[in-house]
């Protein structure tokens, strides 16, 4: 079986990685070009390049997906693909180089969430306890195609307050195993693809910079789900102390009734802003151009905060 595996992102390394090691290598591996980050602008891989740095496995990092790209995978005579979280939409010509077709690991229970963005909309929803992976069988539309298996995370207990990071680990290795387990039943025909329920999907955008501006007036609680939701970009913030604070941690806790929204106060030295319903305590702060530091040491340095 010659499988190509497109993906660029933290989240496909597991998927990558234990087809590997199930004897389901791919004899190539499609990633985004290499590109410039951080500060410095340096130069860096994409983390599936990254994992691979060791393997003797081709590695493409075509800047478009165009004729010329499409020609070269016909030449590998592959069987059928697997994308996770690749970054681009792949074109219908491009799909039918695949006599299988190409299998998507998406990280929702299409037809929810479909879209850039499933891991921090379940989070900002509170849906920790009621999502999973679907994996569809891709067509050249976003998270469109018919459905081969799906699987509810399965987290136990009391409704769990995931962090965006916490989450996508527990839906990549969800993933992986389920492509491992699927792969081989699609090819041997044992599953079938059943179509979505369009009438009932959902759409995620891309999370801008803007996203993760407190507005006060929004319930803690929705706050609170803010500071976990955007953990990898941008962060929840607020303009507070002369300056942009990033809120790391918090937690919802009880405000008098007439305190209005935005006021400082403080509660067992932690610095707590009173919300449009009840009030967050700022545990993980971090001030601009700064590392992140305990609320209440924040507090002890601002004290002109408290309103």
């Amino acid at each position: 079986m010659k499988i190509v595996f497109f993906g660029t992102s933290e989240f496909a390394v597991p998927a990558l990685e234990a087809l590997t090691k199930a004897g389901l290598a791919p004899v190539a591996v499609v990633t985004s070009p290499d590109k410039p980050s951080g500060r410095g602008l340096k130069i860096s891989s994409p983390p599936v390049k990254q994992f691979l740095k060791d393997a003797r496995i081709v590695i493409m990092q075509p800047e478009t997906l165009d004729e010329k790209f499409i020609q070269k995978i016909r030449d590998l005579k592959p069987d059928i693909g697997v994308v996770a979280a690749y970054g681009k939409i792949l074109p219908k010509a491009l799909i039918e180089a695949f006599p299988y077709g190409i299998l998507n690991i998406h990280p929702s229970l299409l037809p929810k969430y479909r879209g850039a963005s499933p891991i921090e909309y379940t989070v900002l929803a509170g849906e920790e306890n009621n999502t999973g992976v679907s994996i569809i069988l891709l067509d050249e539309k976003m998270d469109h195609g018919p459905v081969l298996v799906q699987s509810k995370l399965a987290l136990g207990g009391e409704t769990a307050k995931l962090t965006y990071f916490e989450l996508h680990d527990a839906l990549a290795k969800l993933g992986a195993e389920m492509i491992v387990d699927t792969l081989p039943k699609w090819i041997e025909k044992k599953i079938e693809a059943i179509p979505q329920e369009d009438e009932k999907a959902t759409f995620t955008k891309l999370i801008k910079k803007e996203n993760g501006k407190i507005d006060w007036e929004q319930p803690a609680a929705f706050i609170e789900r803010m500071t976990r939701a955007y953990e990898k970009w941008p962060g929840a913030y607020a303009e507070l102390g002369g300056g942009v604070l990033k809120i790391k941690k918090s937690e919802v806790v009880e405000r008098h009734l007439t305190m209005q929204a935005g006021t400082v106060f403080e509660k067992d030295g932690f610095p707590c802003v009173a919300c449009g319903e009840r009030a967050l305590k700022l545990l993980t702060v971090q001030p601009e151009g700064k590392n992140e530091m305990p609320g209440d040491a924040y507090l002890r340095g601002h004290r002109e905060i408290l309103t």
